[in-house]
């Protein structure tokens, strides 16, 4: 049974008369440790009356109280629910979905981990959003609102399994408010810095490849890792988008509008020789150390790969960006920021929004538009700026 913290008094609420004349208190006794602060948080009563009826309300409270009349249920704390949720996670989505709910749930459970699902409600919810916001994450970095509204919808697709699972009453997201989103609008770099820039890419180094992909095709930096020797059809100048990748290796791609064949340029068709003409030195300088037949270049090696023929993970061309743009002189600049600088490139050239579409592997219409509307509105810039009265 909860034990009241301290000697609690009334507390007065009309603060214009003396404590003797106050006849409006509020009955203030604190009953157990909040799990999002670490704090005792009160319980509260109004009551109405004199100074010596409020002492006698607050004893009646506190008894009240300290009789059972507040419960803790027991329960599964959070961090075990969540483990076992994520089991779950791995046999219904992709490794990139379980993987990214698995370390926002880290990043909770940090928190709250030890917290009985009977125990979360709306006010824990927030305080922990707030917290998260204040930089009581993993890295000591404040989080965005898009990161911790994206937790949000997290835990409310896991409270949902725990509500059905007859864990919990209700979703408490439901009544949470998350935060709201604050990602900046993607940047982007036009035509004269993306020929800069291709001119210090070397299409032999795979991850550099990947990105001259990207940049030359619009494809996504996961599609650019999924490609294989196979999907490079010269004889028809076209390259097979068929696939994308995560770390455990090739996947379906993003969506079924992602499956998709490309028209190849005679610019990519130079990076495609270069890079495989690399592969081959390379393997044949293994062959030679090691004194064997293999590896060899076959239809199924990838085209972003070690020398030993073994696929790079999708995350290597982002941590060679990262390690390399300042150099470059792209410091504010991401991987998926250059799929983006080509498709608006795409854009401010008048392409067709359904041709657009299609060359993007865009599920939805709408995400093709905001490309448009993002062009369009530096283009009306420009076009006003040719008359500035």
């Amino acid at each position: 049974m909860p034990k009241v913290r301290g000697n609690p008094k009334p507390v007065a609420l009309d603060k214009s008369v003396p404590r003797s004349k106050c006849r409006k208190w509020e009955l203030r006794v604190s009953v157990g440790r909040d799990l999002a602060t670490g704090k005792y948080p009160p319980m509260t009563r109004r009551f109405n009356g004199t100074l010596s009826e409020a002492n006698q309300a607050m004893r009646d409270f506190i008894a009240e109280i300290e009789m059972g009349a507040v419960k803790r249920r027991a329960g599964m704390d959070l961090g075990c629910y969540s483990s076992a949720w994520i089991m779950e996670c791995k046999e219904k989505y992709a490794y990139n979905t379980w993987t990214k709910y698995e370390n926002q749930l880290k990043c909770i459970n940090r928190l709250i981990g030890k917290a009985t699902l009977d125990e979360i409600d709306a006010y824990l919810l927030e305080s922990v959003y707030a917290r998260l916001l204040a930089g009581e994450t993993p890295s000591g970095k404040p989080a965005s609102g898009t990161y911790v509204r994206d937790i949000a919808a997290t835990l409310h697709l896991m409270f949902k399994s725990a509500v059905k699972d007859k864990h919990m009453p209700n979703n408490p997201c439901d009544y949470a408010e998350a935060p709201g989103r604050d990602t900046k609008e993607r940047k982007t770099i036009r035509y004269g810095a993306i020929v800069k820039l291709l001119d210090k890419l070397d299409p032999r180094d795979p991850v550099q490849f990947a990105l001259r992909a990207m940049i030359k095709n619009g494809i996504r930096r996961e599609e650019a890792v999924a490609l294989d020797v196979i999907d490079a059809d010269f004889a028809h100048t076209i390259i097979h988008i068929r696939h994308g990748s995560d770390a455990l290796g090739k996947k379906e791609t993003k969506t079924p509008a992602g499956e998709r064949d490309l028209p190849m340029t005679e610019s990519f068709r130079n990076d495609l020789r270069v890079r495989i003409a690399q592969i081959e030195e390379d393997f044949r300088e293994i062959r030679e150390d090691i004194g064997m037949p293999y590896p060899v270049l076959t239809d199924d090696t990838p085209l972003v790969c070690n020398k030993l023929g073994e696929r790079l993970k999708p995350d290597a061309p982002t941590h060679w960006w990262r390690a390399n743009r300042e150099r470059l002189g792209y410091p504010d600049i991401t991987p998926h920021d250059l799929r983006h600088s080509y498709l608006s490139e795409l854009a401010r050239r008048k392409v067709e929004p359904k041709v657009l579409q299609k060359i993007a592997g865009h599920a939805d219409y709408r995400t093709t538009m905001g490309i448009y509307v993002h062009v369009d509105l530096e283009d009306m810039q420009e076009a006003l700026e040719v008359v500035d009265w």
